[in-house]
């Protein structure tokens, strides 16, 4: 009889000791969650931060392509409009032959067939033909430029255009450099936003999950 009532003892102290462990247990998985929660909802942040600062850069980087462009644009509309003066004053001076080119409508060509050559995709044949003309075009501007560069003023003249173009090609390099960072920075704002949503989303699991734990 004794033997029964300890042993009855001993189950009951088994119980009384399940029941302890139980709320510990489920503190510790609570803990657990609660703290993975916290750990992505900071990465979140993190990353969202990140996104934005790319963001900021990105734009500053589109503002300075639309300054670069503007300039660039200013410095070849003021190169076309020293041409013009140019071939006027040739056509006063009766240096025009008939049928020839001005060298304004030269440069117009040239520098058309050499934007063609950067942008477009094309054979090699049609590449190497693109390449001829530009070359032959190109040797009847300069074979011009060489002629009208004997008048001084003229000299002045198209000296002041060539400064001007190569003015217009280092604003014209930087609308490119920065295009090409702006471009960069926005792949790099939306991976870190994307990221930002993954992380949100685990958090939200790990939330689900604390919240469980303490039912």
């Amino acid at each position: 009889m004794l033997r029964e009532l300890d042993d009855k003892r001993g189950e009951l102290g088994q119980k009384s000791l399940g029941l302890k462990d139980g709320p510990r247990e489920q503190n510790a998985e609570a803990s657990k969650w609660a703290a993975r929660r916290n750990e992505l909802n900071q990465a979140t942040e993190q990353l969202i931060d990140t996104a934005q600062d790319f963001k900021k850069l990105r734009d500053e980087c589109n503002k300075n392509v639309a300054q670069s462009k503007r300039k660039r644009d200013e410095c070849n509309e003021l190169v076309s409009q020293l041409y013009q003066k140019i071939d006027s004053i040739r056509k006063q001076h009766n240096n025009h032959r008939a049928g020839e080119r001005s060298i304004t409508d030269l440069r117009r060509e040239i520098d058309y067939l050499e934007f063609r050559q950067q942008t477009e995709v094309l054979s090699p044949d049609k590449e190497k033909q693109l390449v001829n003309k530009i070359a032959a075009l190109q040797a009847e501007f300069n074979g011009r430029k060489e002629e009208l560069e004997k008048t001084e003023e003229m000299k002045k003249l198209l000296d002041e255009a060539q400064s001007l173009r190569d003015q217009a090609s280092s604003y014209h390099d930087k609308v490119i450099n920065f295009a090409e960072m702006a471009q960069e920075c926005h792949d790099q704002m939306i991976s870190n936003f994307k990221e930002a949503d993954q992380t949100r989303a685990e958090a939200d699991a790990a939330q689900r999950e604390f919240l469980k734990a303490l039912q």
